[in-house]
């Protein structure tokens, strides 16, 4: 059987212990991990990723009662199943590649014009605050983002940071900054139902000596992380 038609029987099989007449789920190439659903009284229609269509049917059923309860307010969360299937090492490693052939905005490289995002991150792996990990890809974005610097996707493990900063005018210790309040988000994990900067994360980066001074310096020129 097709993953798609398992992905689809699923749902559907679910969907009716749940009350829903009419269940219709298909795979979309999204570049993000993510699920978009529609619903009405009795008919719901889920856009699930496809970086779940090699999972196995534990995954997806631990996915369709995840969502199914979201929506009809029982709110579950992700099943242990699932979460321990998308952090395993195994998963990054070959979805990485995909979502970097999916990410039109990002150079893909480390080394930049000016600066390298390499040296950063041996940088705070001197000062005792990362591990090195081989694994995370570092890049510099195409486009200059002002506004939003810095992104990170946990489950793939890239860490994407503004071609804003690959200048000299900006010095080291506020790129380095920049780069570990993304790889913080990595330190805590995948964690759905953690707030994005939480009471964990606020503590973690507490731990960059000059993070005040930091954010001084990115609040002059306007930019946020």
């Amino acid at each position: 059987m097709e993953t798609e038609d398992i992905l689809r029987n699923k749902f559907r099989e679910i969907g009716k212990e749940y009350g829903f007449d009419k269940v219709e789920a298909e795979f979309v190439a999204f570049k993000e991990f993510k699920i978009r659903w529609q619903r009405s009284y009795k008919w719901a229609d889920f856009k699930v990723s496809d970086y779940l269509a090699d999972a196995p049917p534990e995954v997806i059923e631990g996915l369709c009662n995840s969502l199914f309860s979201k929506i009809t307010g029982d709110e579950e969360g992700y099943s242990e199943e699932m979460c321990r299937w998308m952090t395993a090492p195994e998963f990054s490693e070959y979805k990485q590649p995909v979502y970097l052939r999916r990410s039109r905005n990002l150079t893909r490289s480390a080394k930049g014009e000016a600066k390298d995002l390499e040296s950063a991150y041996g940088r705070l792996e001197e000062a005792g605050l990362i591990e090195k990990d081989p694994s995370v890809h570092l890049t510099w974005t195409r486009e200059s983002n002002v506004r939003k610097i810095g992104h990170c996707s946990v489950l793939m493990k890239v860490i994407s940071i503004s071609s804003v900063l690959d200048t000299d005018m900006i010095p080291d210790f506020v790129l380095d900054y920049c780069l570990y309040h993304e790889l913080c988000h990595l330190i805590i994990g995948f964690d759905p139902a953690a707030g994005k900067h939480g009471e964990e994360f606020s503590k973690l980066e507490a731990k960059y000596s000059k993070r005040e001074e930091a954010e001084e310096w990115l609040k002059r020129l306007s930019m946020y992380l």
